[in-house]
C-alpha cells in the first residue's frame, strides 16, 4: 500500500490519500459489516435460532465480500428447513460467486442433487476430487450420490475414504452405516465413531453420529445401546426445534372446520378429472417409498419423490381473497400441478407423489383432483413412531425428538384422518398397511396397480430392481427383497419406549 503522500499507483497523478485512499477505505467499512453479518449468521445457526440464521445470510449474501460463504451457509439452512428449490438457488449463487473454489464446486453439485440431476452431480464432484483427492467432503457428497443411485458398495468406499482423511466427519458415518448391515467386524468403526461423538462440534454432526452409533448397534442386536445414542440424538435435535401442540392442534381444527362434507361435496365437480397425480400419504416410516417403489416399477409410472407443490399450494390457499373464485383456483391448481409432473415424466400415465406429510391436505387434493389416486400407508402405530424416533431427517420434524410428542402427533393424525374418511366419498382413498404389504406382497401390489387404472406389469413385482433415484431415509431398504423382518421391532425396544406404548390402542381397526 502506498504512503498517504505518495503518488496514487492507480495512474491518475494525485496523492494516494485524496484518490484510491477514500475508496479503500469505503471498501474496508463494507468488508467489516459484511463479515460482521456473516458471523451473526454462524452464531445464530449455531444456537439453533434457524430462521433467524436464515435472514441474516441473506443479507450477508449481498456484499460481495461475503457473498460466496454467505449463500452457501444459506443453501444449508433452507435445505434443512425443506425450502429444497430456494436451496439450490443459493447453492448456484455461492458457486457463482467463487468458481475456483472446490467447496463452492461442491456446493453446484448440492444445487444438482436437489433438481434431481444426479448423474451431473456425480461428474462435479468427481472433477473435485480430481483436483483435490483428499476433499473428503468431495467424498461424502460423492458416497450420497451413488447411494442415491442404489450404489451401495461403490458408496461405503466412498464413505470410508471420507471418514478416512476426516475422522470427525459425522454426517458421513451417518451415511456410511446406512449404505450396508453392520456386523461384529465393524467394531473398529464403532469405537471411531464413539470418539467422534465426544470430539465433533458442530451440533448436527453431532446428531448424525449418534443416529450412526444407534444404527450400528441396532444392527448388532445391542437394542439397549442402540436406544442410548437414539435418545441422545434426539436430546440435541430438541433443543433446536420444538413442537408446538397448540398451534398442531389448531392447525388440525382449521382442516376440519374449511373442508367440511358439505364444501367438498359443492365444489368438486369443479376440480380436474385428471387421474396423473397417484398420492401416497401418511405418517412417515409407514412404507410409503416402498409403495413408490412397487408402482413406480411399472413401465407407465413415474416416482417423483417427495414434492413440495402440495405444501406451496396450502399456503396460497391460505392467502386467497375471501371474494376470489375457488373454481379459478382449482383450475390454476390443477394446470401447474400437472405442468409440474409433465416436467418429470413428460410421457408418464401416472406420477407418484410420496410426500407423507399431504395427509394434512388430502381435502385440497380433493378439491383439485377430484379423481386422483389417494393411497394412505398405514403401519403398527408403536412401530410407526419408534422408526421415526430412530431415523434422522433432513428436514427435521420437530414432533420426532419427544416420545411423548410423538404420541400427542399420532393421535393428532389420526383425528385429522378420521375427518377425512368422513368428508369424501367412500372409497375416495385406498388404505394400505404395511404390514399386510410384506406379508403378501404379490396381491397388494396388485391391488395398487389395479386401483391406478392400470394393466398388471410383472416389474412391479421386483421394485428392489427399480433403478430410480431414492431420497427418503429408506433409501437403503428400498433395494433390498421385501421382507417381514421390520414388522414388530418396537418389541426389541419396549423397555425403553414407555410413552410409545400408550398407542397400543390405536392398532386396531380404523387406524
Amino acid at each position: 500500500m502506498p504512503g498517504r503522500n505518495e503518488v496514487c499507483p492507480c495512474g491518475s497523478g494525485r496523492k494516494y490519500k485524496h484518490c484510491c485512499a477514500q475508496d479503500n477505505r469505503s471498501a474496508a467499512i463494507e468488508n467489516s459489516r459484511a463479515q460482521a453479518q456473516f458471523r451473526r449468521g454462524l452464531k445464530l445457526e449455531r444456537d439453533g435460532h434457524i430462521e433467524e440464521a436464515v435472514n441474516v445470510y441473506k443479507v450477508a449474501a449481498t456484499f460481495t465480500a461475503t457473498a460466496s460463504e454467505a449463500n452457501s451457509r444459506l443453501g444449508h439452512m433452507l435445505l434443512a428447513s425443506g425450502r429444497a428449490g430456494e436451496a439450490a438457488d443459493a447453492l448456484r449463487l455461492a458457486a457463482t460467486a467463487d468458481p475456483d473454489s472446490a467447496e463452492r464446486r461442491l456446493d453446484l453439485a448440492r444445487a444438482l442433487l436437489i433438481e434431481k440431476k444426479n448423474v451431473e452431480a456425480e461428474v462435479e464432484v468427481r472433477r473435485v476430487l480430481l483436483a483435490d483427492p483428499r476433499s473428503s467432503d468431495g467424498y461424502w457428497l460423492l458416497g450420497r450420490t451413488l447411494a442415491e443411485g442404489g450404489r451401495f458398495a461403490e458408496a461405503r468406499a466412498a464413505l470410508e475414504q471420507a471418514v478416512s482423511l476426516n475422522p470427525r466427519q459425522g454426517g458421513a458415518y451417518f451415511d456410511l452405516t446406512n449404505s450396508y448391515t453392520l456386523t461384529e467386524a465393524d467394531r473398529p468403526l464403532i469405537a471411531q465413531m464413539l470418539a467422534a461423538s465426544r470430539s465433533v462440534a458442530e451440533t448436527d454432526q453431532r446428531i448424525r453420529v449418534h443416529f450412526a452409533l444407534g444404527k450400528a448397534f441396532d444392527d448388532l442386536k445391542d437394542y439397549g445401546s442402540a436406544m442410548q445414542h437414539f435418545a441422545t440424538a434426539n436430546r440435541l435435535k430438541k433443543a433446536m426445534c420444538k413442537l408446538d401442540r397448540e398451534a398442531l392442534a389448531g392447525r388440525i381444527d382449521g382442516a376440519i372446520e374449511r373442508f367440511t362434507p358439505a364444501y367438498l361435496a359443492s365444489h368438486s365437480e369443479d376440480g380436474d378429472n385428471s387421474r396423473l397425480p397417484v398420492l401416497v400419504l401418511g405418517m412417515p416410516r409407514t412404507g410409503s417409498t416402498l409403495v413408490e417403489q412397487i408402482i413406480s416399477s411399472h413401465a407407465d409410472v413415474a416416482g417423483a419423490g417427495e414434492l413440495q407443490f402440495w405444501p406451496e399450494l396450502e399456503r396460497a390457499l391460505e392467502r386467497l381473497s375471501p371474494i376470489a373464485r375457488i373454481a379459478d383456483f382449482q383450475r390454476v391448481a390443477a394446470k401447474d400441478c400437472i405442468a409440474v409432473l409433465r416436467s418429470i415424466a413428460p410421457a408418464a400415465s401416472r406420477v407418484v407423489d410420496k410426500n407423507p406429510f399431504n395427509f394434512l391436505r388430502v381435502g385440497l387434493i380433493h378439491l383439485v383432483f377430484p379423481r386422483s389416486v389417494i393411497i394412505h400407508c398405514r403401519r403398527n402405530p408403536i412401530d410407526t413412531c419408534l422408526s421415526i424416533h430412530s431415523t434422522y431427517f433432513r428436514t427435521s420434524p420437530e414432533f420426532s425428538t419427544d416420545q411423548e410428542d410423538l404420541v400427542f402427533y399420532y393421535n393428532q393424525y389420526l383425528r385429522l384422518m378420521g375427518h377425512w374418511r368422513a368428508a369424501l366419498p367412500a372409497g375416495r382413498m385406498i388404505d394400505v398397511d404395511y404390514e399386510e404389504l410384506v406379508a403378501n406382497p404379490e396381491a397388494m401390489s396388485r391391488r395398487l396397480v389395479a386401483a391406478c387404472g392400470l394393466p398388471w406389469d410383472d416389474a412391479c413385482l421386483r421394485p428392489e430392481r427399480n433403478e430410480r433415484v431414492v431420497r427418503t431415509a429408506s433409501k437403503w431398504q428400498a433395494r433390498q427383497t421385501i421382507t417381514q423382518a421390520s414388522a414388530g421391532r418396537w418389541r426389541r425396544y419396549e423397555p425403553w419406549i414407555g410413552p410409545l406404548l400408550e398407542l397400543e390402542r390405536a392398532a386396531g381397526p380404523g387406524l
